[in-house]
């Protein structure tokens, strides 16, 4: 690789406190590592850009009028940025100590790698999921009818199905929060498909990178702290949770692209009987819902039929 440096990339959209907190992380971080940090504005209405330029002046400010969206925020980023090393990190992250140096030395011991996504945590310390293998039907269904959330809430099955990362591993795919790339990887794939609305950007990008032979790995001390949600928390008012809508139809369209109509057509259906099963006991159980959290929780119902309704007008056919 050519001599050491990180170029980072920070899409934002009306996240100023934790864009500033995580700016100062990349700063604290770098240390003596050549680093350039480019910050996309993505249609702030928060003063985001004006407060970066005032106390981070070495930082190269994007500003879009318009949001334009999170995987065109970050190709523009991504285009502007000029070392051998590119990090494109969500702005509700928090780089920790060391974290630069490790990075570099995953690509500098192994010349295969052309990703290295981050060991995820939240702020209390929890071990939060990073990467793994790419969606089957199974995991769609699980995830659509809350049973994989469910099954991580049994005592014990988290150590059977760990998310901590102890060591480096290869997997198919590493999430968008902290991804960092070579920027052969980039010349070579790039960019992100910006037809993904706010989900499947980063998991399309790993897996034709691995088409083109290169390796995607987790580094264990390439550790980032996630403020998971904080971008959703702002543009749909849902604090630290996914937007099922977005989520669910996003990943239909990535099973399109990925792998075919008929597929896409699987796909759908796994995600449509998840929801709807989940829909079914939600309301068995909405009389046993504490009066105090009774709206919060029809609210989340609603949610869940909206995206179903959308997951349907997506779908090849209108049919799931």
């Amino acid at each position: 690789m050519a001599a050491p440096g990180i170029s980072v990339v920070v899409p934002t959209r009306d996240t100023r406190e934790v864009t500033l907190r995580c700016l100062e992380s990349v700063r604290v971080t770098a240390g003596p590592i050549p680093t350039e940090v480019v910050l996309v504005d993505d249609g702030s209405r928060d003063g985001t850009a004006d407060e970066v330029r005032a106390r981070y002046p070495a930082v190269r400010v994007l500003r879009h009028e318009a949001s334009v969206g999170f995987s065109a925020a970050a190709n523009a980023g991504l285009r502007a940025t000029s070392l051998p090393v590119m990090l494109l990190l969500n702005s509700d992250t928090e780089v920790q100590p060391g974290a630069f140096g490790a990075l570099l030395g995953v690509f500098d011991r192994d010349p295969r790698i052309g990703i290295v996504g981050a060991a995820l945590v939240y702020p209390d310390g929890r071990a939060q999921w990073s990467g793994g293998s790419a969606p089957g039907l199974a995991w769609l269904f699980a995830e659509a009818s809350g049973v994989a959330r469910a099954f991580a809430r049994v005592p014990g099955y988290r150590r059977v199905r760990p998310l901590g990362v102890s060591a480096d591993r290869d997997v198919e795919w590493v999430t968008g929060a902290a991804l960092a790339m070579r920027r052969e990887v980039w010349d070579q794939v790039g960019p992100l498909d910006e037809s993904f609305r706010l989900y499947g950007q980063d998991l399309d990008f790993c897996l034709r990178v691995r088409d083109r032979g290169w390796g995607v790995s987790i580094a264990a001390a390439f550790r980032v702290l996630h403020h998971h949600g904080a971008t959703v928390e702002r543009v749909f008012g849902r604090a630290g949770r996914q937007h099922p809508e977005s989520l669910w139809t996003d990943l239909l369209h990535w099973a399109g692209k990925r792998r075919g109509p008929s597929w896409a057509k699987r796909a759908g259906g796994a995600i449509a009987l998840g929801c709807r099963l989940r829909l079914l006991g939600r309301g068995l159980l909405t009389p046993a819902v504490p009066a105090a959290l009774r709206g919060a929780w029809r609210g989340e119902t609603h949610e869940l039929r909206v995206a179903l309704a959308a997951l349907r007008a997506a779908s090849p056919g209108g049919r799931v």
